[in-house]
């Protein structure tokens, strides 16, 4: 990691601190959030009953995707002492989609 990158994830996401300050180490997270997509599940298991395996159904389906992203992936940084804390992920998620 270059230097403009690593000025970038300075900062921890859950508690606002530099990310040196308790350790060296820290940690890059992507967040994604995927919803199912309801009517591609419901047709692909449709074809698995059809054809009684689901293996058979993936070869001979449409290969849809059944699950979507409903929102663009998020990078948080995580310190070393967050690292090791519960932690909510949707809202750090939220946090850092509010600054950027």
């Amino acid at each position: 990691m270059k230097e403009k990158e690593l000025r970038q994830h300075a900062t921890c996401s859950a508690c606002g601190e530099k990310v040196g300050k308790a350790s060296i180490l820290f940690w890059r997270v992507t967040a994604e959030r995927f919803g199912i997509n309801r009517t591609a599940l419901q047709q692909q298991d449709g074809l698995a009953m059809l054809l009684g395996s689901s293996e058979l159904a993936n070869v001979v389906g449409a290969d849809k995707d059944l699950a979507e992203p409903v929102m663009k992936p998020v990078v948080l940084t995580i310190c070393e002492k967050c690292a090791f804390e519960e932690l909510c992920i949707a809202e750090l998620v939220e946090k850092a989609t509010k600054i950027t």
